[in-house]
């Protein structure tokens, strides 16, 4: 059995509050705005949310991007822009979720 680490990764406590809640749930989109490398995301990709982020560093971009094609291959690589926060392209409403 995977320890808490290995499952949810670095993930931000006030996220896996939401996660306990239920306020979060599969099936949900989830949009990452300032994302960083990602560490909040490694739990959602793994279970199949999909998930987009953006962050203004395209390292970091890569670095969900590495994350994404480990735990949930099938998203496309367009999912993760490297744009400022203040100027993303995602649709409207392309979310359920919004963290940051």
């Amino acid at each position: 059995m995977p320890t808490l680490q290995e499952q949810f990764g670095q993930i931000d406590i006030y996220l896996f509050d939401q996660l306990l809640k239920g306020r979060i749930s599969p099936g949900m989109r989830i949009l990452d705005a300032g994302c960083g490398s990602g560490r909040n995301l490694v739990y959602l990709l793994r279970e199949g949310y999909e998930v987009y982020a953006a962050d203004s560093d395209a390292q970091a971009v890569e670095s969900v991007r590495s994350l994404a094609r480990r735990f949930a291959p099938a998203l496309p690589a367009s999912n993760f822009r490297v744009e400022d926060v203040e100027h993303m392209t995602f649709d409207d409403a392309c979310a359920d979720v919004v963290i940051s």
